[in-house]
């Protein structure tokens, strides 16, 4: 019991060493530069994503365990790190080191009750693939079929128990020196973590998700799932069959085989929109590792030890706030973000309305009608808005959200040009029924008005009652007014400062002049004092209130 709580603070000093020296080695060049010569800072940043990147990846590939999986999600998202560090952090779908052969031979022993010698004609020693959990290795069965043969890798259930306990150590951490419990409930997604590595440790039931989602997508001809071969399927081992393809993010090879590769972001993007609204049964870890494409352009998909399912009330909810982002009524979508638990019903609608409206075009849509002065005015408003009213994240949705953001990384690394809400429109309108004509139009508008004409009379009653009582309270924003006082105060600080200064400096040399060496010398230091209180006033911006968590513009090179 001792040796394992040593092994666990190891690991979990290690992690926090490596992100340590990242977050330094970025830090330390706001004071470098001053040393350096103009166009320094922008060349050595450059050299650092590269080199920090390589740093996190050499350290993942030698621990283990789930610092691959992080670094797997990372290198997925094209829209937030620049094309060096992609590069370096994607060796991690395919570079983790692989476990001797001769390990291997003694799970299949242990699991399937018989050497590999009496189940395959042959088994390749090297595995094809090898991830943080488990490893690949081709095979032919004794009737001829070739089959992919998932080994679960020795020890890893110990190290996962390990690194659970770490993340454990963090989040109590996290809970004390940070506010973050107010937008996520950090033990409710450290549950849902958990159980779903737990899930990832079982082959069984990984061989079940992917007969659910190969169920589900069987009018899909263009998604190929393989088929599970339940004879030699184990806790620990999975066999299935096997199939060739280029990885999806191998665009030169994609691109030479004459795959359209915005034809494939669409149906990937199309495929998810199916399992998540429809089926309410996805495929939740979408890295490069785990899609391919056929020589035809048909797509692969491969590891189902992490799904997610989706009630039918949430999916309904989810439905109706696509189609509202389809629509781009964005008033709905805030309205849907509320009753999903993502705002709070006291928040400023008005002004969440405009930042779900710029982030939606920006993220998904083509942002060609959003003007800088719109940004500029919402980034304001939006500044103090998180910080009177945050935002939070449902446990629920850690997953689904993670899987998102990794299917979006990978869909604009195929069409860097995609625009997400007019790619998936038609499979909206197809799918959900919904065909945005004029009758629906016409409906939608009525259901609102009638909403409107039944909530008015006591919306008016409440407002008429709070005014009577003296309760009606008129919300004035007063951040700008602030702001030039602060600035005025400044000022009016740095008159009184330079004008001191001058005083003690023609006080001092008067002094000096008639032979008051040792009084003139107290009367230069007092100057020099009020020198420096003006620099300091010079230098001094007005302090404004930072957001908890601020606000990010996702922008995608054209």
């Amino acid at each position: 019991m001792f040796k394992y709580d040593i092994n666990a603070i190891r690991r979990f000093f290690t992690v926090i060493r490596l992100f340590i020296n990242i977050a330094l080695a970025f830090y330390t060049l706001k004071f470098k530069k001053y040393l350096h010569r103009p166009g320094w800072l922008q060349q050595k940043r450059e050299e650092l994503y590269i080199s920090q990147a390589r740093l996190f990846r050499e350290t993942a590939v030698n621990m283990g365990g789930l610092l691959i999986k992080l670094g797997q999600f990372i290198s997925t998202r094209v829209d937030i790190l620049p094309g060096s560090s992609i590069r370096e952090l994607s060796g991690l779908q395919d570079e983790v080191q692989a476990v001797e052969f001769e390990a291997i031979e003694n799970i299949i022993l242990s699991e399937l009750e018989k050497p590999w010698q009496e189940i395959f004609v042959h088994l390749e020693a090297t595995p094809v693939a090898a991830a943080s959990l488990g490893q690949v290795h081709f095979g032919i069965l004794m009737d001829g079929r070739e089959v992919a043969v998932k080994v679960m890798r020795p020890g890893i259930e110990e190290l996962i128990t390990i690194d659970l306990k770490a993340i454990k150590q963090v989040i109590g951490l996290i809970k004390v020196f940070t506010d973050w419990e107010k937008f996520m409930d950090l033990d409710a997604i450290y549950q849902e973590f958990e159980e779903t590595l737990r899930d990832e440790l079982d082959y069984i039931k990984e061989g079940h998700n992917a007969q659910i989602i190969a169920a589900n997508s069987k009018e899909d001809q263009d998604l190929l799932i393989p088929e599970i071969v339940w004879e030699y399927t184990g806790t620990r081992v999975l066999t299935m069959e096997y199939m060739r393809g280029i990885k999806i993010t191998n665009y030169d090879e994609i691109e030479a085989a004459g795959i359209n590769r915005k034809g494939l972001a669409a149906h990937l993007l199309s495929i998810y929109v199916r399992q998540i609204l429809i089926d309410g049964f996805y495929h939740a870890d979408p890295h490069p590792g785990n899609l391919f494409v056929s020589e035809e352009g048909k797509l692969i998909m491969v590891d189902f030890g992490m799904v997610g399912a989706i009630s039918l009330e949430l999916r309904t909810q989810l439905v109706d706030m696509v189609k509202a982002m389809v629509r781009r009524d964005y008033e709905s979508v805030v309205e849907y973000l509320m009753r999903l638990g993502f705002i709070h019903y006291g928040a400023d609608r008005n002004t969440i309305s405009r930042a779900v409206a710029i982030f939606l075009d920006h993220t998904l849509g083509d942002a060609q009608s959003i003007s800088e002065t719109d940004i500029n005015r919402f980034l304001q408003d939006l500044e103090q808005l998180l910080y009177e009213q945050p935002f939070q994240v449902p446990a629920r949705f850690t997953f689904l959200g993670r899987a998102l953001g990794t299917l979006y990384g990978i869909c604009v690394g195929l069409d860097p040009e995609i625009n997400f809400l007019q790619v998936a429109r038609p499979y909206v309108d197809e799918m959900l029924g919904d065909g945005g004509g004029l009758f629906q139009l016409v409906k939608e508008k009525a259901e609102a008005w009638g909403s409107a004409f039944i909530e008015l009379p006591p919306l008016l009653e409440r407002v008429l009652q709070k005014t009577e009582r003296g309760d009606l309270v008129i919300r004035i924003p007063l951040q700008e007014i602030n702001l030039h006082m602060s600035n005025n105060t400044r000022s009016i600080k740095a008159l009184t400062w330079a004008v001191a200064f001058g005083f003690t400096m023609l006080t001092a040399a008067y002094l000096r002049v008639n032979q008051f060496h040792s009084e003139s010398c107290w009367v230069f230091s007092l100057a020099g004092l009020f020198l420096i209180l003006l620099l300091i006033n010079s230098k001094t911006r007005s302090i404004r209130r930072r957001a908890p968590h601020p606000p990010v513009i996702v922008k995608r090179d054209k």
